[in-house]
C-alpha cells in the first residue's frame, strides 16, 4: 500500500509540474514556442523532485507502467504490486490533467486551448517511422538506465538525480521530434482526459498508437540488451 501511495503521488506531482509548467511558459511565450533545452530542463525539474519525494518516504519512482513492468520481470516487484502501481499512475495521471484544466481555465484562458497542454503532439504527425524510431531509441535508454541501477554502488539520491539529468538530456533530444512520452501513461491519459473534455476531433488519436508502442517496444529492446550485457559481463 505504501509503495502504491508512492506512485499515485509521484505519479501527479510529477505530470502536473511538468504540464502545468508548460502551459505557464506557453502563455508568457506566446505567440513563439519554447525551445528543446528548456523543455528538457523544466521536465528533468519535473521528474527529480517527486522521484526524490516518494523514494524517500515511500521507497518507489516509477510512474511509468513499462518502468514498472521492468521492475517485474526483474523480480523487483511482484506482479500484483505492478498492476496496483500502473493503476495508480493512471490515477495520478488523471488527477494531474485536471490541474491542468483547473489552472488553464482560472488563470490562463486567454491563451488558446492546445492538445500540447496534455499529450504529446510530433513536429510531423504523419512521420510515424521517425516517431516511432525516436520513442523507442529514448525508451530503450530509460530501462537501460533503470536496469543498471542495481549494479550501481551509490547512495539512492545520486542515483535518482543522475536518472532525472538523464532524462533531461533524452527529452531536450526528442521533445522536438515526438513531444518525448517514454511512458504511455503520460500520453494516453491526458489524451483521453482532453478528448473527452475538449474536442475529440484535436486529440490525434490516430498518432496515439506511438507513444504506446514505441516504450513498449523500447522498453523490451532495453530488458533484452540488458539481460544479454550482464550475461557477456558475468561470464567474463
Amino acid at each position: 500500500m505504501k509503495i502504491l501511495l508512492g506512485e499515485f503521488i509521484g505519479t501527479y506531482i510529477m505530470l502536473s509540474l511538468g504540464l502545468v509548467t508548460s502551459v505557464i511558459i506557453n502563455y508568457f511565450l506566446f505567440p513563439n514556442g519554447q525551445n528543446r533545452f528548456l523543455t528538457g530542463f523544466y521536465w528533468g525539474i519535473s521528474i527529480l523532485i517527486p522521484s526524490l519525494l516518494t523514494n524517500f518516504f515511500f521507497g518507489t519512482a516509477e510512474y511509468n507502467p513499462v518502468v514498472s513492468l521492468t521492475l517485474a520481470i526483474n523480480h523487483q516487484i511482484n506482479w500484483l504490486l505492478m498492476i496496483g502501481a500502473i493503476i495508480t499512475q493512471i490515477l495520478g495521471a488523471w488527477l494531474a490533467s485536471l490541474t491542468v484544466k483547473a489552472v488553464w481555465s482560472k488563470w490562463l484562458a486567454s491563451l488558446p486551448l492546445n492538445l500540447n497542454f496534455y499529450a504529446t503532439v510530433p513536429r510531423d504527425v504523419n512521420n510515424w517511422r521517425r516517431n516511432f524510431r525516436w520513442e523507442i531509441i529514448g525508451t530503450f535508454l530509460i530501462i537501460v538506465n533503470t536496469e543498471m541501477q542495481s549494479n550501481i554502488n551509490a547512495v539512492w539520491w545520486i542515483k535518482t538525480m543522475f536518472s532525472s539529468l538523464l532524462m533531461m538530456v533524452i527529452i531536450s533530444i526528442v521533445a522536438p521530434i515526438t513531444g518525448a512520452a517514454f511512458n504511455p501513461t503520460r500520453d494516453l491519459v491526458p489524451r483521453f482526459f482532453f478528448s473527452r473534455t475538449y474536442d475529440k476531433r484535436l486529440s490525434q488519436w490516430q498518432y496515439a498508437i506511438v507513444p504506446f508502442l514505441g516504450p513498449i517496444i523500447g522498453a523490451v529492446l532495453g530488458i533484452i540488451f540488458t539481460l544479454l550485457f550482464n550475461r557477456l559481463v558475468y561470464k567474463s
